[in-house]
C-alpha cells in the first residue's frame, strides 16, 4: 500500500471514526460549500457517509493531524464512487498530496476499475486536481442536487 513518505509530515493511514469529528470541523469552505449543494447535509454526516459506504477509506495525516479522507465505494460490482474531503492544510501538503495522489488513485482502481463522482463546478481547486489526476468531465449538469446548481460529472477508467 502506498504512503506519502515523500515528506516527514506527512502520511496516510486507513480512516478511524475520529478523523470524521476532527475533519468535521475543519473542513475547506469550498468542500462544505459542495456536499451542502450536492447533498443537503452537512460535514460530520458526508464523512460519516464516506467512511460508513466506502470499502476503502483513508487519512492523509499532515504533521500527525488529519488534512484529508478520502475513499471508494461500491455502487455496481465495478464502479466506485470516488470521493475526497480536505481541509485548509491542503495548501501546505500539496507537494506530497501531488506525488502520492495518483498511487493511492491506483489503489482505488484496483478494486473499482471504473471510479466517478459529481464535483461542484465552484470546487476549482477539486476540478484542476481531478483534470492532473487524468478524469475526464463527460457532462455538466447545470441544476444538480439539492442545490440545484451546475456539477461536472467526472470519470476514470483503467
Amino acid at each position: 500500500m502506498p504512503d506519502l513518505r515523500d515528506s516527514p509530515n506527512a502520511r496516510v493511514r486507513p480512516s478511524e471514526p475520529s478523523d470524521v469529528d476532527w475533519m468535521a470541523s475543519r473542513l475547506r469552505e469550498a468542500d462544505l460549500r459542495e456536499i451542502e449543494a450536492h447533498a443537503g447535509i452537512g460535514a460530520e454526516t458526508a464523512l460519516g457517509i464516506g467512511l460508513q459506504r466506502s470499502s476503502q477509506c483513508y487519512t492523509g495525516l499532515w504533521k500527525d493531524e488529519p488534512f484529508i479522507m478520502f475513499g471508494a465505494g461500491r455502487v455496481f460490482e465495478d464502479v466506485g464512487n470516488v470521493w475526497l474531503l480536505g481541509t485548509d492544510r491542503v495548501k501546505e501538503a500539496r507537494v506530497p498530496l501531488l506525488r502520492q495522489s495518483r498511487r493511492w488513485l491506483g489503489e482505488l482502481h484496483k478494486e473499482y476499475p471504473l471510479l466517478f463522482n459529481y464535483v461542484d463546478a465552484r470546487n476549482t481547486l477539486h476540478i484542476k486536481w481531478l483534470r492532473w489526476l487524468d478524469f475526464r468531465f463527460i457532462n455538466l449538469h447545470p441544476q444538480f442536487g439539492v442545490g440545484g446548481l451546475p456539477f461536472y460529472e467526472f470519470v476514470r477508467l483503467v
